[in-house]
Formats: structure tokens, sequence, C-alpha cells
């Protein structure tokens, strides 16, 4: 069964109360003041899973840098959404399976909801935060592109109506099983008591393909959370992903932001989030 831990100084400690991660949110407790028992065990002694198996609901930012809207002449007034299925979590060192078309790892900072937040302005929001995670919003580009139609639109211009290709939905390409692995732990805010200068990377057998900063993000946290609660209750457990940064240059090439997808071959992709922590996990490809 898992369990709720407390790392302190490198080590595990188990709560004296038994008891898992969502069971702490949901109470309104705080990890930091809560009661462990015994001498604790050696972080890498662990087998660290997901904190949040399966969260209520998760609630993806997307564009949520200049890098990814693909240049800096571009603004948004509101954060634009998707959502991932909770069945997809996995945690550290689990398999992500890839589809033969190629997938695309984004690095995310992910704030984890501790209270019910409705219609909730920017300083209740971050008050309503219980901590952070890394999380990786793994995409399948070529769903999206295959799930592109046409139909019959107005013509913003115009005004008449005529045939339009329309870009695909992003539900299929964002939510195979094992695209969202998240991990390795959540820090609490007292731990990360300031999100906006924290180093983003990813990398693939070790060579960098992301790298930037939480910086960069558009809307905070708060701000995304805040905004959601406008008009869908969020609730202890659920999680809010910020979005990703861009790709190097070096990997991106001649590609858009959305075009990039790892080489077609199995290997272990490592995020990390300065001051959050590290998550890896090996991809492999399938049918």
């Amino acid at each position: 069964m898992q369990r709720a831990g407390v790392i302190r100084d490198s080590r595990v400690f188990e709560l004296a109360r038994r008891s898992t991660v969502s069971a702490v949110i949901a109470t309104g407790a705080r990890l930091g003041g809560l009661e462990v028992a015994g001498p604790g065990y050696a972080v890498d002694r662990v087998l660290l899973k997901a904190p949040l198996p399966r969260p209520g609901k998760i609630l993806a930012t997307i564009v949520n840098t200049q890098a990814m809207l693909g240049g800096g002449d571009i603004l948004l007034d509101r954060p634009r959404l998707d959502m991932k299925a909770p069945s997809a979590v996995i945690g550290p060192g689990e398999e992500i399976r890839a589809p033969g078309t190629g997938i695309r790892p984004e690095v995310e900072l992910a704030a984890v909801i501790g209270r019910k937040l409705t219609k909730a302005d920017e300083i209740e929001a971050t008050s309503g935060i219980f901590g952070y995670t890394v999380l990786n919003d793994v995409t399948s580009p070529a769903d999206s592109g295959d799930d592109a139609y046409e139909a019959y639109r107005r013509d913003r211009a115009s005004g008449g109506i005529r045939k339009s290709s329309l870009r695909g939905p992003l539900f299929r390409s964002k939510n195979h099983d094992t695209f969202c692995p998240m991990g390795p732990w959540i820090c609490t805010p007292d731990e990360c008591d300031d999100w906006t200068r924290l180093r983003m990377s990813t990398k693939f057998e070790e060579e960098l393909v992301q790298d930037g900063s939480t910086s960069e993000y558009l809307f905070s946290p708060a701000r995304i959370a805040a905004y959601v609660s406008g008009f869908l209750t969020l609730e202890p457990g659920d999680v809010v992903s910020c979005g990703s940064i861009g790709w190097t240059p070096s990997a991106l090439g001649t590609l858009d932001p959305t075009e990039f997808v790892l080489p077609a071959r199995g290997g272990m992709l490592e995020l990390e989030i300065e001051g959050i922590g590290r998550l890896r996990n090996p991809v492999t490809y399938g049918p």
C-alpha cells in the first residue's frame, strides 16, 4: 500500500498516523507540521510513487510561455487550458509507453490544490495551494494532426461561411496511458517560497532538449487556479499544471514548438525543476 512520508535531510520518515498524501490534503493538514515516527529511510532505499496517484482532476495550461506561442509579439489576456486524465498518471521510474509516431515531453511546474476554491481571487488561490511538483505533460503531436477535420465555419475576416480546415482537439494527443508522469514528491510553499525563478530542464539520454525558467510563465500558478475557479470549482487534491517552456535551438532546429518529438528510440527522460525535484522515466516504443 502506498503511504505518505515526509522527506527531511535526504531521509524519508513515515507519518506516525499512517495515511496517503490525498488523505492528508483532504484533512487540511500541512506536511511540515505532521508527526513522524521511526528513524526514517535513506531516500534512495525507498520506492517513490506518484505523490497523487489519482488526482481528482488535472488542469493543464497550454501556451503559457512566449516560447510555446512561438514569438514575443503574441499576448494572451487569460490562460488557455486542456485536461489530462487522472488514470494517465505514473510515478518516478515508471515507463512511458510511446506510440510509434513519437512523443513530446513537456516539463511543467504543477500546483497541488489544498482546499476548495470557488470564484477565488489570486490571494485566496495562493493560500489554497498545498504545494508544487514536477509534471511531464507528455504529448503525441501526430494525434492532433490526425484528428484535424474540415467544417463549414464563418470567416472572421469576410463574415462569410466557408469550408475551413480546423486543428484537431488535443485530448487524444495528451491522454494516452502513462502520459502524465508526476513527482518525485510535493514541495510545500514553505520549502519553495519563490516559484518565480526556478530553472526548468528536460534531458533525453543526457541531451538537453528544454532549458528555461519559471520566470517565463505568462500566468502564475495562483492566477491560473483563480481563473479556473471562476467557472469550475477546484477541490483538495486537484492539480493545476502551469505549462511548459520551449526547446533548445539544437533540438528544435527549423520546427515550430508543436512539431518537436523525441528520436524514435527508447531511452531515459529526466525532467528537473530547481528546488522542486528531478523526475526520471524510461521511454519505450510500441505499435
